[in-house]
């Protein structure tokens, strides 16, 4: 664990309804393969959120380099009229992005950060910087979600997105983990099992 005692951390601004908000895919640019997903979370994005994605080089693209990743986070942090960052979908090799980031810039243009299972690379690194963000809520599998949103992450998306100040965490009372296959469309509208937890 880094230590922080000679960095205070930085809550970035929230952000506001008609805000623009980056979309990413700093890991994998799985919106290349499952375009249709992709754009069910633009779509809520937009209509639930009321913010405007804007898209990278790389946000549609397999296979990119770790540089134009890289890029594109820096390109998003550093632009005034981005008022958070959004990961589209994991993936498995962000760790070789990492060694392009430039920390400077990233902590002279502090921004929310919204990803999880591989971008948990870039999330300890910009906790590192002392850049507070979230750990959820990519684009594909959280907006996109098959059926609708799960009403536990649209709340904690909201409170994370817009709300100031400290919130009590519970458990989610349903949770599934069971996918539902992206290459078939009638899955957009398909409700996934749910199981009571606990």
């Amino acid at each position: 664990m880094a230590d922080l005692s000679s960095t205070s951390l930085v809550y970035p601004p929230k952000v506001r309804p008609g805000d623009k908000v980056a979309v990413l895919s700093p890991s994998s640019g799985l919106p290349e393969m499952y375009p249709a997903v992709y754009e069910q979370g633009l779509q809520r994005l937009r209509e639930i959120f009321h913010l405007e994605p804007v898209e990278y080089p790389t946000t549609r693209k397999m296979h990119s380099s770790p540089q134009d990743r890289a890029r594109d986070i820096h390109t998003a942090f550093a632009d005034p009229e981005i008022k958070a960052v959004i990961s589209s979908i994991g993936g498995d090799d962000q760790l070789k992005v990492l060694k392009y980031l430039d920390p400077e810039l990233l902590k002279t243009h502090p921004k929310a950060f919204f990803g999880y299972s591989d971008n948990t690379n870039l999330l300890n690194f910009l906790w590192n910087l002392g850049i507070v963000s979230y750990h959820g809520g990519s684009i594909m599998d959280r907006f996109g979600r098959s059926g609708a949103m799960h009403p536990y992450t649209l709340e904690s998306l909201k409170r994370a997105l817009f709300e100031q100040g400290e919130v009590e965490m519970y458990p989610s009372p349903t949770y599934t983990d069971e996918d539902k296959d992206w290459n078939d469309p009638a899955n957009l509208s398909s409700q996934p099992e749910l199981f009571w937890g606990g």
